[in-house]
């Protein structure tokens, strides 16, 4: 027979033992909840940060192509390789993160108002319009792209882009021509526009580690040749440039870009090179042809 006092004690124990229980479980709760919030929080960074403009430009020369019949090709393809080799399982696994990567915002406005460095690319296009330019080429085209010929918001200014792989409504697109290739066959498929454009804007393709990871030196040189090419003389690179996109973007440029290019200001200082959005997450640079 247990006495009543040995239930007394049995029940304490039982209470005490139940309440270690609770307060642990409200412990390991507490600390997913902390890392559940953690998660949420690091993706509202991720997309706030790195805005959407980098999946739209990913086909423009980086890590695949992904075409109208879901067929898939590396960057060996797009300038002159051979994607051949690749494995099934790997073209599918590419084809996934891709399309992991691909988004059109609903709320055009808003993305161009809010989401990552695209308040300052709303001023920048909104200077063009009033600077010494007559011909411009915009890497990129997306359907999100359709406001920037009217930000520029000019009769004289002749705005071109460059995609070779169109949105799935291509009247989304506003330009005054298109460039249906990606930048490091220009030379071959649009013979006449060598020395053409006064001002190339490159936000999201060349200086996205996504694409520079497929890039090696050759394929770097023939793009800036590229770029070199459909400038005329004194005209301007502008290359964003994303964080971590090279591992020393110094050495990069020395090697690959200042010795055809001089770096300097653009438009009488109104912005440095280098200028930093986003506490060092996107830089823009202004490249002028030698």
């Amino acid at each position: 027979m247990v006495s009543i006092g040995a239930r007394k004690k049995n029940s304490s124990l039982g209470f005490c033992t139940k309440r270690v229980v609770v307060i642990v479980s409200a412990l390991a709760l507490l600390a997913l909840g902390l890392q559940a919030s953690s998660l949420i929080r690091s993706l509202e960074h991720d997309l706030l940060q790195h805005s959407f403009e980098k999946p739209m430009n990913a086909t423009l020369s980086g890590a695949a192509v992904l075409t109208e019949t879901n067929q898939i090709g590396t960057n060996d393809r797009i300038i002159g390789g051979d994607s051949d080799a690749m494995s099934e399982v790997e073209k599918e696994k590419l084809k996934q993160k891709m399309e992991a990567w691909v988004y059109e915002p609903k709320n055009i406005n808003y993305f161009w108002k809010k989401m990552g460095d695209r308040p300052f690319q709303r001023e920048f296009y909104s200077r063009l319009g009033k600077g010494n330019f007559n011909r411009l080429l915009d890497v990129g085209a997306r359907s999100y792209n359709k406001l920037c010929k009217d930000l520029i918001n000019s009769t004289s200014v002749e705005y071109f882009q460059m995609e070779p792989n169109l949105p799935p409504d291509p009247s989304d697109l506003k330009n005054d021509g298109l460039l249906e290739c990606y930048m490091n066959e220009v030379r071959e498929k649009y013979p006449d526009q060598v020395s053409n454009f006064d001002l190339i804007i490159d936000f999201g393709v060349f200086g996205w580690k996504l694409v520079q990871n497929e890039f090696n030196d050759a394929k770097v040189k023939g793009y800036v040749d590229s770029v070199k090419w459909l400038l005329r003389d004194k005209g301007c690179w502008v290359l964003k440039t994303d964080q971590g996109w090279v591992p020393n973007e110094v050495e990069f440029f020395d090697k690959h870009i200042l010795p055809y290019f001089t770096m300097k200001d653009f438009d009488n200082h109104a912005y440095e090179s280098g200028h930093s959005i986003k506490g060092g997450n996107f830089k823009f640079y202004f490249f002028y042809k030698k």
